[in-house]
């Protein structure tokens, strides 16, 4: 997805940010994660427990809302709510986010690893850019991050669903942060943005897509979560149908039932156009001889038909095996 929208987040529900960052900085060590936010959060949310309701706003309008960050605002003008509305959904749901406090620490315990991939992805791409803030906030559970022009925003407690838990599609846990980090940041160092055309085509959207998953994945452990897994044991078993049904679709602009359709009606699991876009972007790659050259044409590509055909896909491709993609990758190094 582009820079402009968390489409990849259908995975975890629909998200709306601004396109374009102001921000960026081609030193990994110059990114900074940002976690202060979600230390105020739990400072006014353990306070608030030991005020008297009626100062309860007061409590997270200073504690929190005053301290907020630059990402803070941002999230706040971009997805409104004020602080009265913000402590009645808490202390209403205080039960709730008591309980996935200790996933929010893992959800933000993971800077030193982000950081550590974002080194990686630059040995692997000298000219990727990145975001010059990554901002962890805790929200009122409507949206899991936004894109502003200061950086990247997630909000901690739409990762930190606890283990157990019944699988819903639009439900996210811990272990999917890294990966999120690092695709995100793929996106927006494409060139194609398909949030500014109302008429992006399957082809293009699923190239995006699967490409930042492909390109991420190559840095990153894919987490071994069903949103996944199952793309990985359905697309492996049935790819040449997936394919020959891809070709005869890819122009069009209705991009259900491929993508962004939790419950598409085809017997599939959501999204498995992520999964064609991946497995293009990986054929793509494995034919090229020189894959800093081939990781700069996947980011650049405007004409996606040159590049689909350049790939060789679906009649070349790399073996597909039905495994967890963490599995795969273990398996690779």
């Amino acid at each position: 997805m582009p820079s402009s929208s968390f489409k990849f987040l259908a995975l975890v529900g629909a998200v709306l940010a601004l396109s374009g960052f102001t921000t960026t900085t081609p030193d990994p060590d110059q990114a900074e994660i940002v976690t202060s936010d979600v230390e105020h959060f739990w400072q006014a949310f353990d306070d608030a427990a030991k005020a008297p309701a009626d100062q309860r706003v007061a409590t997270y309008t200073k504690e929190y809302f005053d301290l907020g960050s630059q990402g803070f605002k941002d999230y706040v003008s971009l997805r409104p709510f004020t602080p009265e509305k913000f402590t009645e959904h808490v202390e209403q749901n205080r039960a709730y986010y008591t309980e996935i406090r200790p996933y929010i620490g893992q959800v933000v315990g993971q800077k030193p690893v982000i950081a550590a991939d974002f080194r990686r992805l630059k040995a692997l791409y000298p000219d990727i850019k990145f975001p010059a803030h990554m901002y962890f906030i805790v929200g009122p559970q409507r949206a899991l991050g936004i894109n502003s022009p200061n950086g990247i925003i997630f909000a901690a407690e739409m990762l930190a669903t606890p283990p157990g838990t019944p699988y819903v599609y639009n439900k996210a846990t811990p272990v999917i942060v890294p990966f999120v980090a690092v695709h995100e940041t793929i996106h927006f160092n494409q060139t194609f943005d398909t949030d500014t055309d109302d008429k992006t085509t399957l082809l293009q959207a699923t190239i995006n897509e699967g490409t930042a998953d492909f390109i991420a994945s190559l840095v990153v452990q894919e987490p071994d979560i069903r949103q996944m897994t199952d793309r990985w044991q359905y697309g492996c078993a049935h790819e040449a149908e997936l394919a020959a049904r891809f070709v005869g679709e890819e122009d069009a602009t209705k991009l259900q039932p491929w993508m962004y359709d939790h419950t598409p009606d085809t017997g599939w699991p959501p999204d498995m156009g992520y999964w064609i876009g991946y497995r293009i972007g990986q054929a793509y790659y494995a034919e090229a001889n020189d894959k800093t050259a081939a990781l700069r044409a996947l980011l650049q590509v405007t004409d996606f038909k040159a590049l689909l055909k350049a790939s060789g896909y679906p009649e070349k491709k790399t073996a597909c095996t039905p495994e967890n993609p963490v599995q795969k990758m273990a398996a690779k190094s």
